[in-house]
């Protein structure tokens, strides 16, 4: 569970949109995506664990609509509901990727966003008929994967992965990369990088020693569009392909503690050297 809500935050963060929509402006824009996720356990070893569905219709105020439902094709209804940014949301997982398509199958959406305060309501569509998912799974090398575990906190670190293999299908790709702590904030992140990075380089000091950390190395590829009702309108389907994996920094060992320790204990005998050099002086 835990999981699924850092692949959720991972995802509000990646794909936030800013479209203007006319003097109104209370709906600026709106995406709906299935994403497959990955986990990696070892330097050559990813398997698949599913994936999840999002929608989300982003407003210019949270006040503007309060809530709504999304009909997904074959006739299914699920609830939008608020969330910070102001946005409405919906998401579900699933361990299977196969039974999610299923589940959210090629066709047309319609968000209806209300205002139970005002009656105000307004249907948005999109047209999910190609899909363009990245055509390459991320994945750290064998060689970063294992310099990854037991890493030095105070040490840089580069995140060297595979080639981003982009589908001809779509209209934009961007990759993505948050490494998050066990309370799920994120500690270092690269957002909306070139399609063709194969390496991001976090500096030494950004983790803890001892702690365990998670990443979530991200192939984004989109299809951007309009409201067939409203031009002004943005909406976008999107590809999000996820592979995670976890790691712990490493704890100074004994010796090193000592040393350490010697080391201050040097710069303390200089220093206090120093002082009766000057008060003899």
């Amino acid at each position: 569970m835990q999981r699924k809500k850092l692949l959720f935050a991972a995802a509000s963060a990646a794909l936030a949109l800013g479209t203007a929509w006319g003097a109104q402006a209370q709906v600026t824009g709106y995406d709906i995506g299935i994403n497959p996720t990955n986990e990696q356990t070892g330097p050559t070893t990813v398997t698949s664990t599913g994936g999840f569905f999002s929608a989300r219709v982003f407003l210019t105020n949270a006040s503007d609509f309060d809530g709504g439902t999304i009909t997904i094709p074959g006739g299914a209804v699920q609830p939008l509901t608020p969330a910070p940014g102001p946005i409405l949301t919906y998401g579900v997982g699933d361990a299977s990727l196969s039974d999610l398509n299923a589940t959210f199958p090629m066709g047309t959406y319609s968000l209806n966003v209300t205002n139970s305060m005002t009656s105000a309501m307004q249907t948005l569509t999109v047209d999910y008929s190609v899909a363009a998912d990245s055509l390459s799974t991320p994945t750290l090398s064998a060689s970063s994967f294992t310099a990854l575990q037991d890493l030095h906190a105070g040490s840089g670190f580069d995140f060297a992965f595979n080639s981003f293999v982009q589908n001809p299908a779509a209209t934009q790709g961007s990759i993505f990369l948050n490494v998050t702590d066990q309370s799920g904030n994120s500690v270092f992140s690269e957002n909306f990088a070139d399609p063709t990075s194969t390496s991001f380089f976090m500096p030494g000091g950004t983790l803890v020693a001892g702690k365990t950390y998670s990443f979530d190395l991200n192939f984004d590829e989109r299809i951007i569009g309009a409201d067939p009702a409203d031009p002004s309108i943005g909406n976008t389907i999107f590809f999000d392909t996820h592979t995670d994996g976890t790691f712990t920094t490493a704890v100074p060992e004994p010796a090193s503690w000592a040393l350490m320790l010697v080391g201050f204990g040097g710069i303390g005998a200089m220093v206090r050297g120093g002082r009766r050099r000057v008060a003899a002086a």
